[in-house]
């Protein structure tokens, strides 16, 4: 069997590689296309170099040959094609077997990432700016900036506490999972916190019973204690089940199950980040100058995104921000991050929203979700359906921001509503608001029927709630 260096250059000699300041420059000329063969995802995760065709490798032959019942003119009206892949690899491939069709190539030289360390510009598919993690990182406020959310330190998992934001910036240390379990219920987190802070308790517990013969055992019951921790928002039981995966796949080839377990964990967040600023250029999108925005409990990173990515494309706006009881999460931690960021935000009570439509100030209702189920049932925090019934009847459009619908979740009675302690709702912040023998009930989220759903804002764009079980995320 040859080398794979050999496989790699066989036939390839003489094929001009070209750096990515060359590429560019000759990509002026109006004889010259830039081919890119990477597959669809690749170019949404990565990003891509303005005005390079999009082909799949597997299609050269097909789209290339003249005599093809698939040929593509587009490739009869230049003279010259540089091919481009991620590191490339596959782009030498490609040029060898387009010079095999007597066509004239040159190769980019380490692909999309040279182009992208030279400083080039890189967008989205559609066209769109393509940020950089380092770009949405220096967008975000100090709440969702990624090791603010949790973190796995010297042994210990480092939690943002939010029960003390914006008053105070600090972190609960955690030394066993189920001191993890206690502050994701106690919510010392919520949105993407609790599966954030449980992955990480994940890797704290791979290291704590290291070279035990029962690990995978061990790394099972944390799992199932955390995965109790949020009954309704199932995306932490997703999260977990990923990155045991990862241990046991160490496990089998003899290596740290821990070390996979991080080295999942940054990936998974690589990927959380890059689809976050995807959705929040969809949602900017639909923002219309002048509008005024209700949101509901703390929607995250997307929404935040949205409203600063709308405010750089020049748009006036104003985001209503309800107090969300019992925990303030609107006032506490939404009102603070849009302030931060420099968005103009109003802080109302729970009970206002339909009053300020009925007044003609708000134009949007965007919220997160925490739950959709196959058939387009909406899940986020309570309070979240009322204001989709008033926005319904006074003609404004809902979305919400989402990476996709649970598979496991057909319909709503498939949904299981997390009940709190009702001694919750007779006090705010530990003051109380009335006698501690009145009854009272605290359901934490409501269901929102898609029929009051205007759209869906995924990374790949918005999208009816009824589309969604259609594979699009």
């Amino acid at each position: 069997m040859t080398s794979f260096d050999e496989m790699m250059h066989t036939g390839t000699e003489g094929i001009e590689i070209l750096d990515a300041v060359a590429c560019a420059k000759l990509a002026k000329s109006k004889d010259v296309l830039l081919v890119d063969i990477r597959d669809p995802r690749e170019r949404e995760r990565d990003g891509c170099i303005a005005g390079a065709y999009p082909m799949p490798r597997g299609m050269l032959e097909f789209w290339m040959h003249k005599d093809s019942p698939y040929y593509k003119s587009v490739f009869g009206k230049y003279a010259h094609f540089i091919f481009i892949c991620a590191k490339g690899w596959r782009a030498l491939r490609s040029a060898k077997d387009a010079r095999d069709l007597c066509y004239q190539v040159s190769v980019l030289e380490g692909g999309v990432s040279a182009w992208r360390d030279a400083g080039l510009v890189m967008v989205q598919p559609d066209g769109d700016k393509f940020y950089t993690l380092a770009d949405i990182e220096a967008m975000l406020p100090h709440i969702l900036k990624r090791q603010n959310i949790a973190r796995y330190v010297d042994g210990n998992v480092l939690i943002g506490n939010r029960k003390d934001y914006p008053f105070e910036k600090n972190f609960v240390t955690c030394e066993s999972v189920e001191q993890v379990a206690i502050a994701i219920e106690t919510m010392v987190t919520q949105g993407v916190g609790p599966w954030v802070a449980a992955v990480h308790a994940m890797a704290m517990r791979a290291d704590q019973v290291k070279g035990r013969a029962d690990i995978l055992a061990e790394l099972e019951a944390a799992k199932d204690r955390l995965v109790k921790t949020r009954p309704t928002n199932t995306l932490i039981r997703y999260r977990l089940e990923d990155v045991l995966k990862s241990a046991s796949i160490a496990l089998d080839k003899g290596r740290d199950p821990a070390e996979f377990i991080r080295k999942r964990i940054k990936s998974i967040m690589d990927e959380m980040y890059k689809f976050y600023g995807r959705r929040a250029q969809y949602g900017a999108k639909i923002i219309d100058d002048g509008d005024g925005i209700l949101t509901m409990c703390f929607a995250e990173t997307s929404f935040v995104l949205a409203m600063v990515i709308a405010k750089d494309m020049g748009k006036d706006i104003t985001v209503y921000v309800p107090e969300t009881r019992p925990y303030l999460q609107g006032a506490r931690l939404t009102a603070p991050s849009l302030h931060e960021c420099g968005i103009d935000v109003k802080l109302i009570t729970d009970g206002m929203p339909t009053a300020l439509m009925a007044e003609g100030k708000i134009q949007k209702y965007m919220t997160a979700a925490d739950l959709i189920t196959m058939d387009g049932h909406v899940v986020n925090k309570v309070g979240t359906f009322q204001n989709a019934i008033a926005a319904h009847a006074h003609n404004i459009p809902y979305f919400a921001f989402a990476w996709g619908c649970d598979r496991d979740k057909p319909d709503r009675d498939s949904i299981n509503i997390e009940q709190r302690d009702p001694a919750d709702i007779r006090s705010v912040r530990g003051v109380a608001t009335t006698l501690d023998d009145i009854g009272a009930v605290y359901p934490a989220f409501d269901i929102t029927p898609p029929k009051y759903v205007a759209g869906v804002i995924t990374r790949r764009g918005v999208l009816s709630p009824y589309l969604l079980k259609n594979g699009f995320e």
